[in-house]
């Protein structure tokens, strides 16, 4: 009998180390995993930044053609058809019948919206009802128009979105915190 239990102690000698490295492995893997997929999100959302703004600037007459990183709020910003809307921008001229913008990427509409310049009594109005504004990173699918920079770069609702992924990146699963308990129950057990 006393031989078995020799050979039991012997197996869970080799047994329980591989039980661990394998649990640490797993760990590993779910978080390069985790960290991959935040990481090409973030990426996938700086495709949706525009590189040019078309600019209206005391110190210049006419449009001016700058980089869109370069706007701060107060920037008078003029739009048309086919182009990226550089910033968050409140409309206060439509030069054309109508401004349809494409603003998918931002509330998952699956047609354009038309937009207007009238004010929007309800300032807690969700994204969709914000008619008379310009989304950071949507497109200009009909018209043309002239608005004021509101916000810009993380200031921006893209950008907002933004900072919630990067602060959901840094939050542990709940997958991560079982492990780490567990790696902190077996290295106080000996």
């Amino acid at each position: 009998m006393a031989w078995f239990e020799e050979h039991e102690d012997s197996i869970s000698a080799f047994v329980e180390p591989f039980v661990i490295l394998l649990i640490l492995v797993a760990n590993a893997i779910v978080g390069v995993w985790q960290e991959r997929n935040a990481e090409s999100a973030i990426e996938a959302l700086k495709e949706y930044e525009p590189e040019i703004a078309k600019v209206y600037r005391k110190n210049h007459k006419g449009i001016q053609r700058i980089k869109a990183r370069e706007l701060v709020p107060g920037d008078v910003v003029e739009v048309s058809v086919g182009d990226k809307v550089p910033a968050d921008i409140r409309i206060t001229k439509i030069y054309s019948t109508t401004l349809r913008v494409d603003q998918s990427i931002l509330t998952g509409e699956s047609v354009s919206v038309i937009k207007f310049t009238e004010e929007v009594p309800d300032q807690r109005a969700v994204n969709q009802d914000k008619k008379n504004l310009l989304f950071s990173g949507t497109n200009i699918a009909a018209g043309k128009s002239r608005g004021i920079v509101i916000g810009t770069g993380l200031g921006t609702e893209i950008g907002k979105i933004r900072n919630q992924m990067m602060d959901t990146e840094q939050e542990r699963t709940p997958l991560q915190q079982k492990l780490d308990e567990f790696g902190q129950q077996l290295s106080k057990v000996r």
